[in-house]
């Protein structure tokens, strides 16, 4: 067997690049902290696993783009188009999360993922950044768990550009969480590109 070229050496490290350390913050960020929502878990698997869905089917379709090319042109072309599935598909995971921020379990889901972040900030003071939308629900639920966690915790709806969600920090700014949906979606690209890569290599190979 020829050991590994350059080229795909250079392809494996692009792609399992930290995996082990998103994958934990994805299991601790995303799925237990949604999945614990019991109203909100059915619809979250659904989506999730529709996120998968979509990148494998987008995977055999370029796999066809793939099979026939010279073993370096289709590693070379793999990189591409790998990365233009990842795009394609996070494109239509960030769609669904905005109209999932209009339903009555987001709420919830905020709410849930806020009380699980509180604990690990150290300061006393927290600032909270939000969407304009979402001030009222943060005002009703802030005075509940900063006297839950002797924590004093203001509000500022200075979140822009976000799908939802929201930001905590301490107070000296030492120490922030990001529990927006952009950055939720953001670290499901790893595990997409993932079994991309292994479609497509599976068929090149």
């Amino acid at each position: 067997m020829n050991s590994p070229t350059p080229l795909e050496r250079t392809i494996d490290q692009v792609i399992t690049k930290k995996e082990s350390e998103i994958l934990t913050q994805l299991n601790k960020y995303y799925i237990e902290s949604i999945n614990n929502v019991d109203s909100s878990k059915s619809r979250i698997e659904g989506e999730y696993q529709n996120i998968i869905s979509n990148a494998e089917k987008k995977a055999e379709n370029l796999k066809r783009q793939v099979i026939g090319s010279s073993k370096l042109s289709a590693r070379n072309k793999e990189l591409v188009l790998i990365e233009q599935a990842v795009n394609d598909v996070y494109v239509k995971a960030k769609e669904k999360l905005v109209s999932y921020s209009e339903d009555s379990n987001y709420k919830d889901m905020l709410i849930k993922i806020l009380d699980e972040s509180i604990p690990n900030l150290g300061s006393y003071d927290i600032i909270l950044e939000c969407l304009k939308k979402d001030v009222d629900l943060f005002k009703n639920q802030t005075e509940p768990l900063g006297l839950k966690y002797n924590k004093k915790i203001k509000i500022q709806s200075n979140l822009k550009n976000s799908l939802g969600g929201f930001k905590i920090k301490s107070s000296d700014g030492s120490i922030t969480l990001n529990n927006t949906l952009d950055s939720r979606i953001e670290s499901l690209k790893p595990l997409i590109r993932k079994n991309i890569a292994q479609i497509l290599r599976g068929m090149v190979n």
